[in-house]
């Protein structure tokens, strides 16, 4: 492992940058609450866990040089962005009543779902483990190296998000008016909509 701080200099950024995760949790932070925001954060952790195991074992590297295997894993997160972002689209205002009736327990693991499949359906997530992370070992460098780096991923992605999470909540609080938290869920869904729409057609 070499250039540590400069390796946590460039992940800071990385993660900085809103990309779908960012819109998802900011989304549920605004139209349901913390809790919700913060389940969909736990399962972008998750995931990001998943890629790091994978990474470590190989499966990651091999997804990435198998063009057919990453083309798949390209649009099948267009598709589910684009999924999402409609989904908000049409959203007619009664998300937040609808949650109110569904049991806490069963709306928290949607959420985490949700976050689970947002990450683990991006394929830039997977080029981090396969261009960025290299980077930053040697030729000697072992798994554990490998599961050091990208837990450190992990972790700052995590807290990059509790920081979009605690945006969201306060926006909440700020944003009463339900006509100008539609314009938030219709501004979201257009957003991962144009991601979605981007994965798709990048090459």
């Amino acid at each position: 492992m070499q250039n540590f701080g400069e390796f946590v200099l460039l992940v800071s950024v990385l993660v900085a940058i809103p990309g779908p995760a960012v819109t998802l949790i900011f989304k549920n932070a605004v139209a349901s609450g913390a809790r919700s925001a913060l389940a969909a954060s736990a399962g972008v952790f998750a995931a990001d866990l998943v890629w790091v195991a994978t990474s470590v074992v190989g499966i990651t590297a091999v997804v990435v040089s198998s063009e057919i295997a990453f083309e798949a894993l390209r649009l099948v997160g267009a598709a589910y962005l684009v999924y999402l972002g409609i989904r908000l689209l049409l959203n007619r205002g009664i998300e937040e009543d609808a949650a109110s009736r569904v049991p806490a327990t069963r709306s928290l693991r949607r959420s985490f779902v949700e976050g689970v499949l947002c990450d683990l359906s991006n394929p830039k997530t997977a080029l981090v483990f396969t261009s960025v992370i290299p980077q930053f070992l040697t030729t000697s460098a072992s798994a554990a190296d490998v599961l050091a780096l990208g837990v450190l991923f992990a972790v700052l992605g995590l807290l990059s998000l509790l920081m979009w999470v605690a945006l969201g909540v306060a926006s909440r609080r700020v944003i009463a008016i339900s006509r100008v938290r539609m314009v938030i869920m219709r501004v979201s869904g257009a957003v991962l909509v144009a991601f979605g729409a981007r994965l798709a057609l990048e090459r």
